[in-house]
Formats: structure tokens, C-alpha cells, sequence
């Protein structure tokens, strides 16, 4: 990738992604990602700093998409429109980007609404066993922020 700009649905992927991206410190590609399904890049400690109910986080590969297209390849009434809470967020102006291990169906997300230079990085938070409806959380004001969070280099 070098130097280059990385773009979905007209979003611009922040830099520092690129970079780790490119430095393979963030999975390049599928068979990379699976990996983490044995071998997590980031370890609890850090995972807990911003979702103390994680152990382990799974970080996707590119290309990522936008909440907007995968909804509209999975169709209506799948777990976007059922589980995601998509009232807490704007699917056009959000990029899936993790998750927490397989099968916790907990995305994580670049939300591009206060900022389409500079998105925040929200994390879906599970209350359904509580009673209460899913909620979009705040991990981090920028992807530096969350990058740095989880230790992963610049």
C-alpha cells in the first residue's frame, strides 16, 4: 500500500490504520485476520481499558465496508437491523473495523458523524441479559487514540 490513501464509500480509512496495515501490525489480509482466532495481537489488559467484558478482540482486514453495505448485502431484518442498535448509529458514515472474537457480534466501528477527517472509534456494548436494548460506546475520540490504547505501534 505505501504511502497511499485508502478510501471506503468515500470515507477516508485514518492514516495511522494504513500504516499498521502496511507494517502488519493490523491484519493485510483474511488468512492473516483468522490468525487471531488462536493468536490475539492485543492482549486482555489492554482490550479492558475500553470494554472491560472482553477478553480477546478480533481485528478485520481490509477491504472494510461501510455498516450501510453490509446491511444492504445481508438484507433486512439480520443482525444490523435486529441486534446492532442502528438508531445509535449512521450506517453510511460507519466502518466496521473489529469486533471481539468470533461470535460475539460486538462490532467495533470508525464513526465518521462528528468528523469525516477524523472518525471516533465506537464499540456495540451487549445489555441484552441485563434487559435492557444494545448500545454504541465510545472507545477512543480518534483511531490514534485506539491504537494507542491497545499498544499497537505508529
Amino acid at each position: 500500500m505505501g504511502n497511499e490513501k485508502m478510501f471506503v464509500d468515500g470515507l477516508r480509512i485514518p492514516d495511522r490504520l494504513v500504516t499498521l496495515i502496511d507494517r502488519g501490525l493490523w491484519p493485510r489480509t483474511a488468512t492473516e485476520a483468522q490468525r487471531q482466532n488462536t493468536y490475539s495481537l492485543v492482549p486482555a489488559e489492554r482490550i479492558h481499558l475500553f470494554a472491560p467484558e472482553e477478553d480477546k478482540i478480533y481485528l478485520m482486514a481490509p477491504p472494510f465496508h461501510t455498516v450501510a453495505t453490509i446491511r444492504q448485502s445481508q438484507g433486512k431484518g439480520k443482525f444490523w437491523d435486529r441486534f446492532a442498535a442502528p438508531e445509535g448509529i449512521s450506517p453510511e458514515l460507519s466502518v466496521d473495523i473489529g469486533d471481539f472474537e468470533l461470535g460475539s457480534d460486538s462490532p467495533i466501528l470508525l464513526d465518521y458523524r462528528e468528523d469525516r477527517l477524523n472518525p471516533i472509534v465506537i464499540r456495540l456494548k451487549w445489555r441484552k441479559s441485563l434487559g435492557l436494548p444494545n448500545i454504541w460506546v465510545r472507545c477512543a475520540d480518534n483511531f490514534d487514540g485506539f491504537a494507542d490504547m491497545l499498544g499497537l505501534g505508529s
